[in-house]
């Protein structure tokens, strides 16, 4: 039987028990799938995110944290780093790798966040907007709660255009992906719910203009391994350039 993704809000009930599920070993699947590119992908998308010390940093859907750690080490002791997810397990490894560290974590919603307006100077997504029923709803709240000037940056599966390619990274993200899941969790369905969920995700120009329609500027994206993963830059704008 084919793996079908829970509609509405069952599959934010499902997705949200899961990734409690997955949460202790997800960064050694994440380590593994990836062959550990993940890191630099990571790393990549906070310094595009341009911050500096005493910067205010959202990370949303922050999974255990490992980009709102490297926020963290940007915006250095004079600044905040924040992470929210909706996932209590994942939120309890994140918190237990940070113990030492000034980063805190909140659990909640990534379309309605608990900031103040105009508050954060970037907001930050790793592998978390294609979990979300309403992707729209969420970049509202994102461009909300961001500074004029302020940047979002996501980073996402994308989608590959060359035939050949897109047939081979199919194949491990449909079958292989999957196998080394359920290796680390034996019998856990979960893992085919990772190449589903790419399926009806925007493509990486669908996602640019879905940014731009929501109000953001100065929209651009970068693929990497010929665009199955890809990280999209925006921002909002500043006072200076809003026109009347």
């Amino acid at each position: 039987m084919s793996f079908k993704i829970p509609g509405g809000q069952k599959k934010a009930t499902y997705v949200k028990n899961k990734f409690s599920v997955i949460a202790n070993r997800y960064d050694l699947f994440n380590d593994i799938v990836t062959q550990w590119m993940h890191r630099y992908w990571k790393g990549f998308l906070v310094r595009k995110a341009g911050l500096k010390p005493g910067d205010s940093a959202l990370d949303i859907c922050c999974g255990t944290g490992d980009i709102t750690q490297r926020l963290e080490n940007v915006v250095g002791d004079s600044g905040k780093a924040t992470g929210l997810d909706f996932s209590a397990g994942m939120l309890h490894v994140a918190r237990a790798r940070t113990a030492n560290r000034r980063s805190r974590f909140l659990q909640g919603d990534a379309t309605c966040l608990p900031m103040k307006s105009e508050s954060q100077d970037a907001v930050t997504v790793g592998f978390g907007l294609r979990n979300l029923d309403d992707i729209q709803g969420c970049l509202s709240e994102v461009l909300r709660v961001l500074k004029p000037g302020g940047c979002f940056l996501s980073l996402d599966m994308g989608k590959v255009k060359i035939p050949l390619i897109r047939t081979l990274f199919q194949f491990y993200f449909f079958v292989i992906v999957p196998k080394i899941g359920k290796m680390i969790y034996p019998g856990e369905e979960f893992f085919d719910y990772f190449p589903h969920s790419s399926l009806n995700y925007p493509s990486q120009e669908k996602l640019s203009d879905i940014l731009e329609n929501t109000g953001f500027s100065n929209v651009r994206f970068f693929n990497f391994h010929f665009g199955s993963t890809v990280i999209h830059y925006a921002q909002k704008q500043s006072a200076s350039t809003v026109t009347d």
